[in-house]
This record gives structure tokens, sequence and C-alpha cells, in this order.
């Protein structure tokens, strides 16, 4: 005869109240709660407070006045990397791998940025095409990441390696290996951690300000790679940039999108309605929605667009499944960060443009290069001066932040790009920390001799 979870507890005595007090209790454990199940209470147990609280803002004169306040110093760092999209994973796994200690500041709970938790899949800018053949731009980390990826299954990744051509890739897995790799290079990882603030000498950059469950805190570093995406540690250091609108995308998944009943569907082939991209997984499709021109850094404006995309997003696959064939399709998930393209523009030492990338316009300090997105037609350099403030030392900038004028933006902002200038960065910043100089002051052959080494393509 079957018995319960419960009733073979309460016969063998360690049921009900007896739970409370017997082979579990210990004398710090909460036992609050149910006395006929106490044994909720096995993972409660009461700890010392774990913060103190600082004084609190007070209103002036009408103002609202912060005060003064001494800040722990949480770690200690050669490169510390604010931002964990693609440019700032691959900027703290490449420091590491030069040698650096790295600590990698991430607002969200996983890696990846808009690429993973705001589902843009899809690896762009990675190949010139030449002949019939495609050649990899992104090599080094970027390759590596879709090489490991593959190996974990063909539902990680697709169209790889077969011509590396514009593959999608499942978001979890993405994840999972960019947390691998961290843990590999030996990377300190701090999630939920906002950068709010630097440490500054001067225009020098002596460390990072991050915010979190556990308060403000500080990150002494030699030197400190931008991968806000937002250009917000260059701004927040006083560097020049310029401010740009884009369109706030917002990207969704749909499932089901292999139980479409083709033979029922208006034209007979399943494709009435557009669900998007494929995805590795193949009952999931996904759909970036372009979204209308905004300001990425007015939080109103934010708000307010997430909440017209979700309820957009949720009519319309409403209104999908009532298509004949369509009934099955139901809509998965909506991502996590909205699609914000860009913001701010670094002024750096070097600017890069249309027309250069246009011209093949060459550079003696080339630290990347980016593939085409569509028709894999023509790449383009990118050179270490585009990573460079032009007002403030010890800071990098990665990512779609760089130094590019905005006609340019469309092609720096894809993940392909992010990835490379990133690993540039790593690299930089893990030289600049190891000699103690600035990470304008870094031969740019010597960057390049040690990206060759980590597999980078330099042309």
């Amino acid at each position: 005869m079957a018995i319960s979870r419960r009733d073979w507890m309460m016969k063998m005595g360690i049921g009900g109240a007896a739970l409370g007090t017997g082979m579990f209790a210990r004398a710090d454990m909460v036992t609050d709660g149910d006395p006929e199940y106490a044994s909720f209470a096995r993972n409660l147990f009461k700890i010392d407070p774990t913060m103190q609280d600082v004084p609190s803002a007070f209103i002036r004169d009408g103002k609202v006045i912060q005060p003064a306040r001494e800040l722990p110093v949480f770690s200690e760092v050669d490169v510390a990397v604010v931002g964990g999209g693609p440019a700032g994973f691959a900027a703290a796994v490449a420091a590491a791998r030069t040698g650096a200690k790295v600590a990698l500041i991430e607002r969200y709970g996983s890696l990846g940025g808009l690429f993973t938790n705001g589902m843009v899949l899809i690896i762009l800018g990675t190949c010139v095409r030449e002949g019939n053949d495609l050649k990899l731009y992104t090599a080094g980390i970027c390759e590596e990441f879709m090489r490991r990826l593959s190996e974990m299954g063909d539902d990680a990744i697709t169209k790889y390696p077969k011509g590396y051509g514009q593959p999608t890739i499942d978001p979890e897995a993405g994840k999972v290996l960019m947390d691998d790799m961290i843990a590999e290079a030996g990377v300190e990882m701090f999630f939920h951690s906002w950068g709010v603030d630097v440490i500054q000498d001067g225009n020098k950059v002596q460390g990072v300000i991050f915010e979190s469950k556990q308060g403000r805190q500080a990150v002494l570093a030699k030197c400190v790679v931008d991968a806000t995406g937002d250009g917000d540690i260059n701004f927040l250091a006083g560097g020049t940039y310029q401010q740009i609108t884009h369109a706030l995308g917002f990207v969704y998944q749909v499932g089901n999108s292999d139980r479409i009943n083709s033979h029922v569907t208006p034209d007979g082939k399943g494709a009435k309605v557009s669900l998007g991209a494929g995805e590795p997984i193949r009952a999931l499709r996904w759909k970036n929605n372009l979204g209308p021109r905004g300001n990425g850094l007015d939080v109103r404006e934010l708000s307010k667009t997430e909440v017209m995309h979700r309820k957009s997003i949720w009519n319309k696959t409403r209104r999908d499944k009532e298509m004949p064939g369509f009934g099955n399709i139901y809509l998965s998930q909506t991502c996590s960060q909205i699609g914000v393209r860009a913001t701010r523009l670094l002024g750096g030492v070097t600017r890069i443009d249309k027309k250069g990338a246009a011209e093949d316009a060459a550079f003696a300090d080339t630290v990347a290069y980016s593939g085409d997105d569509r028709g894999y037609k023509k790449g383009f350099a990118i050179p270490y001066g585009s990573l460079l403030p032009a007002q403030v030392d010890n800071l990098l900038c990665a990512g779609r932040c760089i130094s590019c004028a905005p006609d340019l933006i469309d092609r720096v902002r894809l993940i392909g790009p992010c990835f490379v200038t990133g690993h540039a960065a790593g690299v930089g910043a893990a030289l600049a920390a190891k000699n103690g100089v600035a990470p304008r002051a870094v031969p740019p052959a010597e960057i390049q001799r040690v990206l060759r080494e980590q597999g980078a393509y330099l042309g």
C-alpha cells in the first residue's frame, strides 16, 4: 500500500511537532510556523545583520542633500569591467588571460546583456565573403564562444560551424557558457550590481562605485573598462561624448512555431503570419521589434515604451492565434531588458565613421575588425584610439559606446563587433595595469601581439 511522505515521516517519529525538536533541530533554528510540519525550518537560521544603516538624505532650503560618508572597499583589482554584455564579458576574459586580476560588475543576474537578457540572439557582423567562402573577422574570444556553444549541442547555436554566417543562439546556453568562461579565467563576478560613480583623481580613474543590496561599495582598480553600452563610466568621469536617439526595440519569443498547420494556412505554406527568425530550439521563434525612436537614458520614456511593447506584443500574438493553422502558437517570453540601440558615443582619440569604413580606412593601431552584417561584402578596421577617451585616463570603452560617428553605429553596436572591441579593451587594460601606465601609453604593437596570441584577427 502506498503511503505519503508526510505519513512516512510521522511513522518514523520525525513528523509534526517532533520534527521541530528532533533530528533536524539546531539551537539557532527559526521555529515559528506550522507546528504540524516544522521541517519548513530546516533552511531558516538566525544570522547577525550584514549591513549598517548610513545617514539618510535630507531637505535643506528646498534641496535634497546626501551626507558625505565613507564607502567600504569591496575589492581591489588590476582591471574592473563594468557591464557584462558581449563586450564586457570578452574584456573580462581577455584581461584575465593576459594576467590581470579582474572584477566584472553586472547589473542583472546573468551575463550577455541585450544578447541574452534582451534576446537579441543573432551574432551579426562576424564575416566577410571571399568568393564562395566566408572569412571570419571576429576571431578570438567570439569564435571560441561560438565553437564551444556548438559543442554544447545542436540546440545551443544554429549555422555553426558551417560558414559562421549569422548564427542564432539559445540564450540560456549562452548564459551558462559565459559563466563557465568567466570562472575558467578566474574573473571575480559581481551580479546585481550597478556602476553608479567613479573614484577619480583629476582626469585619472582609480576605480568605480557600485550599488547593490549591500549598499554602495568601492572597487579600486588600476584600469577600468566601460562596457555599459551607454558610456556611463566615461560620463561619470567627465569624459566627452555625443548623445543620440535611436529606436527602442523589444524582443519576444513565440512558442509552438513548429506546430503551425501549413495545410490550412491561407497560403498553404504557414507563412501568412511572420513569427520572426528561427532559433536552435525548433519550437521557438524570436522577433525583434524595431520600436519607436527614443532617448535610451530617459527612465520615463523607457518605462512607457516597455509597457507599450508588452501590450502590443500580447495583442498581436492573440490575433495571430486566430489565423487558420496558427491556433497552437503562444507568447513564450518577452525580453527582460529593453533594446536600447544607442545613446552616448565616446569622444575618443580616434573617431571611425561610415565613409572610412566604406573606403577601407587603415590604422597603425588596429585592434579589431568588424565583418559585414548583410551580404558579407565589406568589413572595417577598428583602431585602439576609438576605445580611448580623449580626456580621461585609466579608462577604456568597449561595445556600442566606442568613438564612432552616428552613421556607423548600426555596424558598431552588433554582437560581433561588441565581442572584438571588448577583447581588445581587455588586453589593453591588462597591459596598462601590468606596466603601471595609462592605457594610452601602451604601445599598440604590444596589444596587437597579445591579441594575435589569443587568436584575434587583425588583417
